[in-house]
């Protein structure tokens, strides 16, 4: 896709608050009332800084457990929008993986910790837009951990929390994109010790989302600031009620969180924080299809997805939301291969490298 710079607004091809009828790809128009650049991707409107990732058309869900294998190793690919149908089985982790965490630069997809009968370290990396093949083992986590929650800016991929062999971590470790070797580095810690958090994060900002201490569920939502380079996360805020094996996912203006267990039941409701949420309470604006813990999450620059997790028993439907998402119920719009719960979701779509607010002058 062309690069689209800084120019007259005049210059562009339409001058509009609503996407040109008959598009085609590569037609960009000014959306006046935002002050941004959007331009026609393969098959959704995208606010443009310098084209798009090569895996911004795509989400992928990467390993996950289901009762029969137990631990699986295989990684999924939706087409955005995804509509209706079923995910498509492209390949494999480099080693069966659950609970672990996902995150995305704009030309690659990380899984990274883990379990399979034991705690992992493993980082494993695909190259979008990852059409077929197995995933490449690139490094290692500091520490080895599962029930991680994971988020990252355009130059970084970081795993908060989680849980080691006798005891839960507080520390934030980070790797450096592309990251094809290594180990990622322990930069400091959220404010408590936690697993099964949700994460989210806007152009500035990552966000840990809740989670427990093994006792007792959080309502705590911690901040930090990209790029993070030391120190210690803001608790900054709160969710509606304390749960934790929940997912998360993020427009460019609002972070979501989808269900989740509070330690007897199983939730629907989906959360919003309004970025860059520096205090206050996320609001209740809407529930899944179905009450659930334990599902994946993933965006493109439309829609957000609650993939699989747990109702009663495992199972392999996607939820799908459409942003802003101020009120409402998910729709269910298709299914995984099989049931599983506690994947990894990632997806391409980078706000902080290919989306901009422009000016408006």
């Amino acid at each position: 896709m062309p690069i689209i710079k800084n120019q007259n607004r005049r210059g562009l091809q339409y001058n509009q608050n609503v996407p040109p009828s008959n598009p085609k790809i590569g037609d960009t128009y000014y959306y006046k009332d935002q002050g941004d650049i959007i331009q026609r991707g393969s098959s959704e409107w995208k606010r443009v800084l310098g084209g798009y990732g090569p895996g911004s058309d795509y989400g992928y869900i990467t390993g996950g457990y289901d009762v029969s294998s137990p631990y699986v190793s295989t990684i999924e690919r939706i087409t955005f929008p995804f509509d209706s149908g079923t995910a498509t089985l492209l390949g494999n982790l480099s080693i069966t993986s659950y609970a672990h965490s996902g995150c995305n630069s704009s030309a690659h997809g990380f899984s990274m910790g883990g379990y399979n009968g034991s705690e992992m370290s493993v980082i494993d990396r695909i190259t979008f837009p990852f059409d077929s093949g197995n995933a490449s083992y690139v490094g290692n986590l500091s520490q080895s951990r599962w029930i991680v929650s994971g988020f990252n800016s355009s130059n970084y991929g970081y795993v908060c929390g989680g849980f080691g062999s006798v005891s839960r971590f507080s520390s934030i470790t980070r790797i450096i994109f592309p990251f094809s070797s290594g180990t990622s580095v322990n930069l400091g810690n959220l404010s408590k010790s936690r697993t099964q958090s949700a994460s989210c994060n806007s152009s500035a900002y990552g966000f840990s989302i809740n989670g427990d201490n093994g006792v007792n569920a959080y309502t705590c939502i911690d901040r930090i600031i990209f790029p993070f380079n030391s120190g210690n996360a803001t608790h900054v805020g709160n969710s509606t009620s304390s749960k934790y094996g929940f997912s998360g996912c993020n427009s460019s203006n609002y972070g979501f969180s989808f269900g989740g267990w509070t330690g007897s039941i199983n939730l629907s409701n989906i959360n919003r924080i309004t970025f860059p949420f520096d205090s206050g309470t996320a609001s209740n604006i809407g529930n899944l299809s179905n009450s659930l813990s334990a599902s994946a999450g993933c965006n493109s620059t439309i829609y957000g997805y609650s993939i699989a997790g747990i109702i009663s028993s495992r199972i392999s439907s996607i939820d799908r939301i459409t942003f802003p998402f101020d009120t409402g119920t998910s729709s269910t719009v298709g299914n995984l291969n099989s049931t599983k719960n506690a994947g990894a979701g990632i997806d391409g779509v980078d706000f902080v490298s290919q989306f901009c607010n422009w000016a408006t002058n």
